[in-house]
């Protein structure tokens, strides 16, 4: 029996398998070569593998920058998938951008079941793997298709001998599914021997449904918002299936229609209405109702089963995109968030030390720059006397006035307990002696408000202006430093 031959790497040995095992696809055959990635030792058992490829078709699915292209022979392998990552086939090339960003070590099930024989095939002990690992990544992200119950467990190993946090996002194998099926049917109809009109037929338009969905969801799953996904997937219903009407239910619209309604109450996925020429289908990831798919009206209603089946494998599919999209959302405003907190303080909301350090080495740009420093007199006498609350109010206050005396354009910070500094890149002397004048009317208002004295504000100024294109951020902080400790000593 003729079989279409695939060679994937062993890292994705098991998505395949059970991909081929769903669909009960018994005329394909899968090679498996050895891991290149941090197997380099590997390449002579991967090209004696990929040079034994039978006389009959044969695909290699690989990233685009795989040694596997290399090793193969172009007379044999006459065709190659090839995808940005890897992982391409597993989830969108833009997610996985962001994760790379972000510093994720990204795995499959395939690396993540051998992965002692990886770190001792890249030289690592538990020692120099940590070292390693931790100066190059923030966490291990692997890619769950949900296939195998130790997974968790293995995980669980692997974080803890690296000493990273782990983080489990959920993969279909739809997309999978779809290529394999694209890439069956184009072959079977290739290699019909069968003079049956109505079977070549039957496989044409097979092998045109599957290519053509297999494509629209590589840009379903590329889009990060869910505008975008439902345009592209109602962009396919009417093109693909010839569906005149499509609409998408969210699953909280108060107006969904009754009938939609009552079907969203029951335990049935999908429900077709043959005098309507109809189908709706629950669109769901791990149990939540993301809406219904509401398609009607197709131009060859004597095909509406078959729209149905490819139907409700788009639509699982969709849900996978429609979560993700949410964990793409909340991660980036997980990261958001803690970008602000680790540059900013957390009592006044100002930019804190950490931020100011990044910009310290920065030359200046012209010669307008203008940077301020401040000092809160006796804070410590407020706290050793009145308590850090009452010092807390007077750091407050402070911020207060200093945040109403710059615009949203400078940069104003807290530094230390006491200290405060600002950098203003388009100033002059006036400028200067303005904005110093402001902060000084401005404790005055506050402190004539004011009933119990020990909360009024003392603050000592300084500030420096740049003279030269060569002078640096701390350079004018170190030169206003100076000018502001000799206020404070005027005081004393």
């Amino acid at each position: 029996m003729d079989k279409l031959h695939f060679f994937i790497c062993e890292n994705f040995y098991p998505e395949y398998q059970t991909a081929l095992l769903k669909e009960d696809i018994t005329d394909v055959e899968l090679h498996v070569y050895p891991t290149l990635c941090d197997h380099k030792a590997s390449k002579s058992k991967a090209k004696e593998i990929l040079s034994q490829a039978s006389t009959g078709e044969n695909i290699l699915i690989c990233s685009k920058s795989c040694d596997a292209l290399k090793l193969i022979d172009e007379d044999i392998i006459t065709e190659r998938i090839t995808g940005n990552y890897c992982f391409t086939h597993l989830t969108c090339n833009e997610f996985l951008d962001y994760l790379t960003s972000q510093g994720s070590y990204i795995v499959s099930l395939g690396w993540l079941k051998q992965w002692k024989d990886h770190l001792a095939a890249m030289g690592f002990d538990k020692d120099t793997a940590r070292s390693f690992f931790q100066e190059t990544s923030k966490q291990i992200v692997f890619l769950d298709a949900k296939i195998d119950d130790n997974a968790e467990g293995l995980l669980l190993e692997l974080s803890s001998y690296l000493g990273l946090p782990f983080l489990i996002v959920p993969v279909e194998l739809e997309t999978i599914r779809l290529m394999l099926k694209s890439k069956i049917y184009e072959w079977r109809l290739q290699h019909q021997n069968t003079e049956n009109t109505r079977a070549i037929n039957e496989l044409r338009s097979q092998s045109a449904d599957y290519s053509a969905v297999f494509d629209m969801l590589g840009k379903i799953s590329s889009y990060t918002s869910k505008r975008d996904v439902i345009g592209k997937v109602k962009e396919l219903f009417m093109m693909v299936f010839g569906a005149q009407n499509f609409r998408f239910w969210s699953g909280d619209s108060e107006l969904m229609p009754t009938e939609l309604r009552e079907f969203k109450s029951n335990h049935a996925n999908y429900a077709m209405m043959n005098n309507e020429n109809k189908f709706c289908i629950k669109v769901s990831w791990d149990d939540h109702l993301y809406g219904i798919l509401d398609a009607s009206e197709f131009m060859f209603p004597q095909h509406t089963d078959r729209y149905l089946n490819l139907a409700l494998n788009i639509t699982k599919f969709l849900g996978l995109v429609l979560h993700n999209n949410e964990q793409y959302e909340k991660i980036v405003k997980s990261e958001k968030k803690l970008k602000y907190l680790s540059f900013h303080d957390s009592m006044t909301g100002l930019y804190n030390r950490t931020y100011i350090n990044q910009l310290l080495t920065d030359e200046v740009k012209n010669e307008k720059t203008i940077v301020f420093m401040f000092d809160i007199d006796k804070l410590k006498y407020v706290n050793d006397n009145f308590g850090h609350a009452a010092g807390d109010k007077l750091i407050n206050s402070f911020a207060d006035v200093i945040r109403q005396s710059f615009r949203k354009a400078d940069i104003v910070a807290r530094i230390g307990g006491d200290e405060f500094t600002a950098v203003l890149f388009d100033g002059d002397e006036k400028k200067a002696k303005t904005i110093q004048q402001r902060i000084i009317d401005l404790v005055n208002t506050n402190n004539e408000k004011l009933k119990e004295k020990y909360l009024e504000l003392s603050v000592s100024i300084g500030y420096a202006m740049s003279e030269s294109d060569n002078e640096t951020i701390e350079d004018l902080m170190k030169k206003a430093d100076v000018l502001m400790y000799e206020d404070k000593m005027k005081k004393r």
